[in-house]
């Protein structure tokens, strides 16, 4: 049985840019690009296909505002997939797992969930700069991170309730079959269970140790010094 604590992502807390790219190819670029990166994609979903279209758009821009990169490298957190939010000049991108342990299927689900994700990118950044002036602690921070990332997978069960992904003949796909074809758990039950300390499915932890070292030692005391 394959373990759920692949699923999700990498959020870099940084300032967004703006700028929607006017390359009406881009998008078409970046996904033959990933095919051919990602080769055992190919044959799951055609052209035609809705939510073929849907990743084109995501990567040309229509979904947050500026175009989305491809980055062919496996997800540097050792996850089935990843996303880096815009940075001052620097663009968002997606990276999903290059490896067999991630089915064909579950990759095009995790594209489609950090396109989704990346809509969340000014929620994250405004979560950081509370973070960073002390507004927040590491446990609040860490539980609105992971309940964006339920946001997210709420827009992505939607979407792909409208326009299934087949379903693969050996039936591993993991993520595809236990979080996009279920009712997911109310927003209450999914933060009781999952915005915790040791959750293994989702973030929390990630999120947690993130603030710990990009905004804890950064916060100011009352007084004017550095805690």
């Amino acid at each position: 049985m394959m373990k759920w604590r692949w699923v999700f992502f990498m959020t870099l807390a940084v300032m967004p840019v703006s700028g929607l790219s006017q390359d009406s190819g881009f998008g078409k670029r970046q996904v033959k690009q990933m095919l051919a990166d990602r080769p055992d994609m190919k044959n799951v979903l055609g052209r035609e296909h809705p939510i073929h279209a849907w990743v084109v758009d995501g990567f040309e821009g229509r979904l947050v505002g500026q175009r989305v990169y491809w980055n062919a490298n496996s997800p540097r957190t050792g996850r089935a997939a990843e996303h880096a939010i815009p940075y001052a000049n620097y663009p968002p991108y997606i990276s999903i797992s290059g490896g067999t342990e991630t089915t064909a299927v579950d990759k095009w689900g995790a594209v489609v969930f950090e396109l989704c994700n990346l809509q969340n990118h000014e929620n994250f950044t405004q979560l950081a700069v509370e973070a960073r002036a002390g507004k927040l602690s590491a446990e609040q921070y860490a539980r609105k991170c992971v309940m964006l990332e339920y946001d997210a997978q709420l827009r992505t069960r939607e979407l792909l309730a409208e326009d299934p992904l087949p379903d693969s003949p050996h039936g591993r796909d993991g993520w595809y079959n236990t979080w996009v074809k279920p009712e997911l758990p109310t927003r209450e039950a999914f933060e009781a269970e999952y915005a915790v300390p040791g959750s293994t499915m989702f973030n929390f932890d990630y999120f947690f140790n993130a603030f710990q070292t990009q905004f804890a030692p950064f916060i100011q005391s009352s007084d004017g010094d550095e805690s």
